[in-house]
This record gives C-alpha cells, structure tokens and sequence, in this order.
C-alpha cells in the first residue's frame, strides 16, 4: 500500500497546474511582446536615420553640381535665370562640354511642376540632381554682381512621403563666384 499511494503521488507530479501553464505563457507572451517591440522601434530608427542620410547627401549634391558649373561658367544668363523667388532659375553660359561645333553653350538648374530639380543642358535631356524621393520645397539664387559674378543659393530638400513620423526637411545655403 505504501508503494501503491508513492506512485500515485509521483504520477500526479509529473505534470503542470493549469495556473503555472498560465503563468508560464504569460511571460512568454510580455517577452515576446517587449521583443517585437524594441525590433519595431530600432527598425524605425534605422528607417529615420536612412532618410535623413538621403535628404542630406542630396543636397549637398545637388549644391555640390550648381557650384561646380558656377566656378566654370563664362557668366550668368541673365535673361532666362530668375533670382529672389521660389521657384528660382538659374542659366549659365559656359564653354565646358560643349557639344560639336559649338563655341559655348547654356546650362539651366530648375524645378519641376512635382518640385524635382534638374539640370539641363543645351542639346542635351535634362538630368534629375536628386533621387527620386526627394522634393525641393525652397529654391532661390541671388545674383551679387560686384567684381565677380557670385550667387547665393538657397535650398531646402524634404523627402517625398506622407507619413509625418518619416518627413525631413533639410536647408542648405551657399554662393559660388564665376571664376574668369
């Protein structure tokens, strides 16, 4: 009898109470929950810090090639550039890659009817200066004409999504002076 009600006794704890299978999937679903979580908010910062890289290597770009083209140009184009409004324009005559049989040749940096800025070239398809994702919400040139020929630029490059968590906006100004 002793032997009988020892294996009762072993056979009746080899299992768990319905309250520790409780317990235990309680805790797994508070880790698993804090796990999806910190996963969700490090993806999102991951997904921020991405955009903010975008807008910023964008600008900086797009500066970058307006600058460029500035320090090489003969002059500024004055009757087809518009200065001190947004949406600006800026032409430059220049002498650099000229097509055949041209002497100079004219360059235009402008905006979109979906605010993407390009530059375009004579002779030549205009080429998209930022990516695909972003939108230049603030772009003016002023001309300073004192010894040389400088303009100032100012440009503000946001990225192109609806969700505000994930919107950037990045402002940037610089001048540039024709180098004669």
């Amino acid at each position: 009898m002793f032997w009988e009600n020892k294996k009762i006794l072993k056979s009746q704890k080899k299992g768990f109470s319905l309250v520790e299978v409780l317990f235990y999937i309680s805790i797994f679903i508070i880790l698993i929950s804090v796990v999806t979580l910190f996963a969700a908010t490090f993806i999102k910062s991951i997904n921020k810090n991405h955009i903010k890289k975008e807008v910023a290597q964008g600008a900086y770009a797009a500066i970058n090639s307006i600058i460029y083209e500035i320090e090489n140009a003969e002059n500024v184009y004055l009757p087809t550039s518009v200065f001190g409004a947004h949406p600006g324009q800026l032409s430059l005559k220049t002498t650099q890659k000229l097509s055949e049989g041209e002497q100079t040749t004219y360059i235009d940096f402008y905006l979109d009817n979906n605010n993407r800025f390009y530059i375009k070239r004579e002779g030549e398809d205009a080429r998209l200066l930022t990516s695909e994702n972003l939108r230049v919400t603030n772009l003016e040139f002023q001309y300073l004409a004192n010894s040389s020929e400088s303009i100032r630029i100012s440009l503000t490059v946001d990225y192109d999504i609806s969700d505000p968590e994930y919107q950037y906006s990045y402002n940037l100004i610089s001048s540039g002076a024709i180098r004669k």
